[in-house]
């Protein structure tokens, strides 16, 4: 997500250095005895540019980095977002969907500054929340009427695979959703296999 800023950031440092360049008038006669007294031609201004021109180009170029810094930092807010809680039904196995921006469909319940997206039994929730873009570390549960219990997604013993985020059209037009398989890797791999058998 933060290509685009850094994408920015060139275009504003490369016009920067351009404008400043611009100034330069490299010369390929000889430099006259009072330009060698003095160490040389300028590499960023020419001898006859005045202190007017010479406080613009400055003045500029920081107003430029200020407001690539405010963009860079507006940018870093908008791309984190609330971390979720999935409660998955004890003992599912299989491929779990979550599709955003249904209409009528309540929307996420937050709980602890979390989002909470308890999935039904049959694999697949529907929300009219929006879906969130972002870093967040996310965390897993299954759940029962004994209560939940944590579900591992890092480490040898990892239940969740394949996340993905997509969008579709349909009749009811785009609709955006996240997918992830709950099981092991074993039962993982096979589905993928299945998946890719049925496409052949």
């Amino acid at each position: 997500m933060k290509l685009p800023y850094v994408a920015v950031a060139l275009l504003i440092l490369s016009t920067a250095y351009s404008a400043m360049v611009s100034f330069s008038q490299p010369s390929f006669s000889q430099p006259s005895f009072s330009q060698k007294k003095r160490g040389g031609l300028s590499w960023i201004f020419p001898e006859s540019a005045s202190r007017a021109v010479r406080f613009s180009v400055g003045a500029l170029t920081l107003a430029l980095l200020a407001g690539l810094a405010l963009l860079l930092g507006m940018g870093t807010v908008n791309s984190t977002h609330r971390s979720s809680r999935f409660l998955i039904p004890e003992g599912y196995t299989g491929w779990i969907r979550i599709e955003f921006e249904v209409q009528g469909a309540p929307p996420l319940r937050m709980e602890g500054g979390q989002y909470v997206l308890r999935i039904p039994s049959e694999g697949v929730l529907r929300t009219s929340s929006a879906e969130q873009y972002g870093w967040a570390k996310n965390s897993y549960y299954y759940y029962s009427a004994q209560g939940v219990r944590s579900l591992p997604d890092s480490g040898s013993a990892v239940l969740i695979w394949g996340k993905i985020n997509g969008e579709e059209s349909g009749a009811s037009g785009k609709r955006k959703y996240e997918e992830f398989f709950v099981g092991t890797e074993q039962q993982f791999r096979g589905q993928v296999k299945e998946n890719n058998k049925g496409k052949e």
